[in-house]
């Protein structure tokens, strides 16, 4: 496991900081949401007693008692509400985080985290993981969080972000990218059709500072990578992951992140979990729809809770196929 840790921070994603000292919130704003039978908490993380990292968060709940299993996602700005009461009327939690208040989404900018740790060579999308895990940090302090049940939650490029996150962070219980593509659940090897390339995400006018510069050079040498996204899948083992995608999202690889799959399976295998890797495929092209949502939820509903779907073989298993 830390090998491959090593292995993708140095070639893909850069190195992060270690936990900080002190997750606090502050600036705490809460309100009822009786609409959909929940309520909302807006506050600001302060990360590190140093640093002082600023993180706006909201943090919805259901109105009855907890505690909650969660899952968590980040979005370019709060107020991300179309799934909050889909996700609350299933007794989840859900949480969300301004990702760009650590980096903005920008080529050539240095953000305020890496600003503040400028021995690390982290880049955007591992910066964005980084506080994917302060968030844990801070959840830790509470009461009302079943913290064995955390899930993390991405689309896009928040995709990348969330199978990131949850293979560098054993808190989270469950990991959920929705149609993440080159870098994400999607495979470098094995690029078809018209999906987006290794040549193509990782030139500097695009989003080549969402990784770390030494990928490039992989360019037309892709058989000589020492990984393809199967390991970062592999990292979740054995908890449970989950990847989402559209049959029509030709960009974002959907045939590429089923050979990811397969190509991770072993690993689910060798620790005696072979249902936890799991696919689920739609009609449609890039978006986040609520049936993505409904099979993250079933799928939580069985790994986390216990609750075994009559329905199985929506999900993709290796050892069946």
């Amino acid at each position: 496991r830390e090998e491959i840790k090593a292995s993708l921070k140095y070639f893909e994603y850069g190195h992060i900081p270690p936990r900080p000292d002190k997750v606090v919130a502050t600036r705490i704003e809460k309100r009822q949401l009786p609409e959909i039978q929940g309520r909302e908490e807006r506050m600001t993380l302060l990360i590190g007693s140093k640093e002082r990292l600023p993180l706006r968060v909201s943090v919805y709940l259901p109105s009855f008692q907890g505690p909650f299993p969660v899952l968590i996602r980040e979005e370019h700005a709060l107020g991300h509400i179309e799934e909050v009461p889909m996700i609350l009327a299933r007794g989840y939690g859900f949480v969300e985080f301004a990702r760009e208040d650590l980096d903005p989404d920008l080529p050539g900018v240095n953000g305020a985290a890496q600003s503040a740790y400028p021995e690390y060579d982290w880049a955007t999308l591992a910066v964005w993981a980084w506080g994917a895990m302060r968030v844990v940090d801070y959840l830790e302090s509470r009461k009302d969080i079943q913290l064995d049940k955390l899930g993390i939650v991405g689309h896009s490029r928040g995709g990348k972000m969330a199978l990131l996150a949850g293979a560098l962070d054993e808190r989270f219980a469950l990991v959920a990218p929705n149609g993440s593509g080159a870098g994400g659940a999607g495979s470098f090897v094995n690029e078809a059709g018209k999906c987006e390339t290794l040549e193509l995400i990782t030139r500097p006018g695009r989003f080549g500072y969402w990784f770390h510069p030494r990928l490039r050079w992989f360019v037309g040498r892709q058989n000589q990578l020492p990984f393809d996204q199967h390991f970062v899948k592999a990292l979740v083992a054995p908890r449970a992951l989950i990847c989402t995608e559209a049959r029509g999202d030709l960009w974002a690889n959907p045939i590429g992140t089923f050979l990811t799959s397969v190509a991770a399976q072993g690993a689910f295998d060798l620790l005696n979990v072979e249902t936890r890797n799991g696919i689920h495929y739609r009609d449609g092209k890039h978006d986040f729809t609520a049936e993505d949502w409904d099979a993250i939820l079933d799928f939580a509903d069985w790994h986390l809770m216990g609750m075994e779907p009559e329905e199985k073989a929506r999900f993709w298993k290796g050892t069946e196929r």
